[in-house]
């Protein structure tokens, strides 16, 4: 969910491009960390092991991997949000709110989002624009480059130099094929 900060003053609301603020995005396109990076690089991760172990199994269609992919991350979200306030309900001991719930599921959304990036190959080759197998390799590529964009991200943010965001890259990228070789190992 992406939300609009509307606590502007009055110089911000005459400049346009400052005039509206977005805060959940799962980068700093609108200059701003969103509150929960964890959950897009965990998603992402979770998303691109998914598709290439659908994609290993040889009997999925791309439809059908696109309906998995979409309610697989939605019911993670899901989960997420209700162990969350859950265990908040229990320490703290009070009863849970309807802005608790808003709070704590806008926060987990990055891991739905993360799902959409692999979603777009997939309903490409489910309309059948692209066949079946690029579908499935080029969302498994998307799914590796973001895990390899984020390392840059933060390596950048981190003020490394050009060494560091290669270094970062080739961590990442690392990881990634790591994961999804581990999620393709087992039967």
């Amino acid at each position: 969910m992406i939300a609009a900060d509307s606590a502007a003053s009055p110089t911000e609301r005459s400049d346009p491009s400052k005039a509206i603020r977005f805060k959940y995005l799962p980068s700093r396109v609108a200059g701003r960390r969103s509150p929960n990076l964890a959950a897009v690089i965990y998603g992402t991760i979770l998303a691109t092991a998914g598709v290439a172990s659908m994609h290993e199994s040889g009997s999925v269609t791309c439809a059908r991997a696109l309906g998995v992919l979409l309610s697989t991350g939605a019911v993670i979200w899901a989960a997420r949000v209700y162990a969350y306030l859950l265990a908040e309900r229990l320490q703290g001991k009070r009863r849970m709110q309807t802005r608790d719930v808003r709070r704590v599921g806008t926060r987990e959304w990055p891991i739905f989002q993360a799902t959409l990036p692999l979603s777009a190959p997939l309903a490409l080759g489910a309309l059948g624009i692209l066949g079946t197998d690029t579908a499935f390799s080029i969302a498994t590529l998307v799914g590796v480059a973001m895990l390899i964009g984020w390392g840059v991200v933060f390596s950048h943010r981190a003020g490394h130099g050009a060494a560091g965001l290669i270094g970062a890259a080739a961590v990442n990228s690392l990881v990634g094929l790591l994961i999804v070789g581990l999620e393709l190992a087992i039967p």
